[in-house]
């Protein structure tokens, strides 16, 4: 069977309520999400009702649980199908998924991780992010009041994120250069000095878990591609990434070398897909980011597994399937 690379998205992604439509549909999907609601105890029963009523999810205790268990889910419905990772990208919360998928953690750790992380970034101080429409040369001139770059995504898109109060500044100083920018709807200002302390308060429980060198290529938003092995194994890299810059267009780049031809994003979204096919790379996205029917949704995840088991028809001389595929995790508009 064909291989992919698992591409795993973050907080930015906007919509983990809609992948609600395969739950009961989907068997492996259903499954994936059932083990990792009832490893969260009673804090799983509170998502399910909030992700089962279809209301949109606002705070980091919500989201950043949630959208590991969809891209989790949506992994293992990829596994199902036959397909195998040849690599696995993640960014933000989509990393503690790769850590899975890749066999640096096991589930059961990786689960009381993100809600440990979950928690602590729930306390740290209020702010947010915004999408800019320039590389990182091009902003830093204009970030005010303590904002810092949070993700290099690519050419034409950074993401900052700082307090109100510096966004509002920096805003401004943006609008004033003829910069464009839009709000990204993170429930934090990840991946920058406001979540820090709340990171280095995570470390001992990344420390009380046993880490396995990888046993599928794991490339990194954070480390900017292939982490070294010791870093792949090291609690400080997996707790303090929160707090980190999310260099994904330099991880991106890294695909190649991997041998990925054929990307899937597992989540919410389609920015990781969009931006891996800039770098060359055939992309589709699971769930495209357009919220329909529940019929629609698994609709299009089936179009999209198809694609990745037979490839396009157009790109091989006979019926066998070829795709060599990445899995892309779940950011979203922003990658924060």
């Amino acid at each position: 069977m064909p291989s992919v690379a698992l591409l795993l998205p973050g907080a930015g992604a906007q919509y983990p309520a809609m992948a609600y439509g395969l739950y009961r549909y989907e068997p492996a999907f259903t499954t994936a999400m059932d083990t990792v609601l009832e490893l969260l105890g009673q804090a799983g029963e509170r998502l399910y009702r909030l992700w089962s009523s279809g209301a949109r999810l606002r705070t980091v205790a919500e989201v950043h649980p949630l959208l590991f268990a969809v891209c989790h889910a949506l992994s293992e419905t990829v596994r199902d199908r036959g397909l195998r990772p040849g690599a696995v990208l993640g960014q933000s919360v989509g990393e503690l998924v790769a850590a899975v998928q890749t066999g640096v953690l096991p589930l059961t750790d990786a689960v009381r991780l993100v809600a440990v992380q979950a928690d602590a970034l729930a306390g740290a101080p209020a702010g947010g992010a915004l999408a800019v429409a320039a590389a990182p040369p091009a902003v830093s001139p204009f970030l005010r009041g303590g904002t810092v770059v949070a993700a290099a995504n690519g050419p034409g898109q950074t993401i900052v994120s700082g307090s109100e109060f510096g966004l509002a500044a920096t805003r401004r100083a943006l609008e004033g250069a003829g910069l464009t920018w839009m709000r990204v709807q993170v429930p934090a200002g990840l991946h920058g000095p406001l979540v820090t302390e709340a990171c280095l308060d995570t470390l001992p429980a990344f420390e009380a878990s046993v880490y396995t060198a990888p046993h599928t290529p794991l490339l990194s938003g954070c480390a900017g591609g292939r982490p070294e092995p010791e870093r792949a194994v090291d609690p400080e890299f997996w707790a303090l990434q929160p707090a980190r810059p999310v260099l994904l267009d330099a991880a991106l780049g890294q695909l190649a070398s991997v041998g990925a031809l054929l990307c899937a994003e597992v989540g919410p979204g389609h920015g990781l897909a969009v931006q891996a096919r800039r770098h060359g790379h055939r992309a589709v996205s699971l769930l495209d980011g357009c919220v329909g029917a529940p019929h629609e949704e698994r609709d299009r995840l089936r179009q999209a597994l198809d694609s990745l088991l037979l490839g396009d028809p157009g790109d091989r001389p006979d019926s066998k399937p070829t795709a060599r595929v990445a899995w892309l995790r779940p950011p979203g508009g922003g990658s924060a």
